[in-house]
């Protein structure tokens, strides 16, 4: 069993067996080494302009486009699995045997994010928890371009500390941590568009199941809605 009480831990993955990137590279047309150059390939009026809040982080225009890469996100009701799902599934039993060594309930479509150059992904501050996810939640972020000070993610040290330091990952490694930490972005000034998606997992045997929904999509946190368990066969 993983503790990450209070705690974030970077680890990295098989790059050819997870290929993540090549996925988004052949849906966007782009190739792999230029994916962070993707402000300069689509047009400006695919950025928000208003400040991003969690309400709202999702609003961007360049998500009609990126959801699009599988079809079980076409409506929040679907139970699709195209390819990006069908891999993502494989990587969450993957680190459910291999670094959690226990079976996962985890998030049934992972939340795709984009930091265009004098944007952000995310706006404010924030816990998970304060917008309805459980307390048992654990947070995994995994980003497909570079990831590095002001277009990567930012966390508190501890709890509450409220020390925000960037976490730099390459496209290979991802970040397991806790989800009391307060986490978010500053305004990225790397000239360099940063794509991302992170999910939640929660042990199973700390799973309980919840009325509440989540915050934009008022998904139930219950299996089948909003989570998924790595001990069902996903993918016949």
């Amino acid at each position: 069993m993983l503790n990450i009480t209070n705690n974030k831990l970077i680890f990295n993955f098989d790059t050819s067996k997870f290929n993540f990137i090549e996925l988004f590279s052949d849906f966007l047309n782009i190739e792999i080494n230029k994916l962070d150059l993707l402000h300069e390939i689509f047009s400006d009026k695919l950025l928000l302009n208003k400040v991003l809040t969690p309400e709202n982080d999702q609003d961007q225009e360049i998500y009609k486009i990126l959801y699009q890469i599988d079809q079980g996100y076409k409506s929040i009701h679907s139970d699709d699995r195209g390819n990006f799902f069908v891999l993502y599934d494989s990587f969450v039993k993957y680190i459910a045997e291999n670094i959690f060594k226990e079976d996962l309930i985890f998030q049934k479509k992972p939340t795709l994010r984009v930091s265009f150059p004098n944007s952000m992904a995310v706006g404010g501050w924030h816990r998970d928890r304060d917008y309805n996810h459980p307390q048992e939640e654990i947070n995994i972020w995994l980003p497909i371009t570079s990831a590095f000070d002001s277009n990567t993610i930012w966390i508190e040290s501890e709890f509450d500390k409220e020390d925000y330091e960037p976490m730099n990952l390459n496209y290979g490694d991802f970040l397991i941590f806790d989800s009391g930490l307060k986490h978010g972005n500053v305004k990225n000034i790397e000239n360099r568009t940063r794509i991302s998606f992170d999910f939640r997992v929660i042990p199973k045997r700390l799973f309980t199941r919840s009325q509440k929904t989540s915050l934009n999509q008022k998904i139930k946190f219950d299996l089948d809605h909003y989570y998924l368990n790595t001990n069902m066969d996903l993918n016949p």
